[in-house]
């Protein structure tokens, strides 16, 4: 999964490291917000799908696009029905990747802290 950027799990980061992992923190945050809302407005999402495999992306979709129209519409959320998502368990940085996806994450967060796109909360 060449395509997915992971945070640097290594120790002694540089600070292009540092920004880079601030940012996919920030970054999670906000889907596990958005995921939280889908699932509370949702409640088939909270389980064990009873849908066969071959529909289930049908399903999903119809529920984001249904979540996408209550949140353009400012729906309010009964505060019951608002989850709240568990971390998953970080899996440490494995040697599988790619040279060209590790590449891909260095030239970012290089970019990141070098044309000032980085915080600086590890400062």
């Amino acid at each position: 999964m060449d395509w997915v950027l992971v945070p640097y799990a290594h120790q002694n980061l540089t600070w292009a490291q540092h920004a880079f992992n601030e940012k996919i923190e920030e970054i999670e945050k906000v889907g596990k917000e958005a995921f939280a809302r889908l699932k509370g407005r949702w409640s088939c999402l909270q389980k064990r799908a009873d849908v066969k495999l071959q529909e289930l992306p049908a399903v999903l979709g119809a529920c984001c696009v249904l979540h996408n129209i209550c949140e353009l519409r400012n729906e309010e959320m009964e505060p019951e029905l608002k989850i709240e998502i568990s971390d998953d368990e970080v899996v440490p940085e494995n040697n599988l990747r790619s040279m060209v996806a590790v590449q891909a994450r260095d030239y970012i967060a290089h970019n990141l802290l070098h044309h000032g796109l980085a915080g600086t909360g590890f400062l």
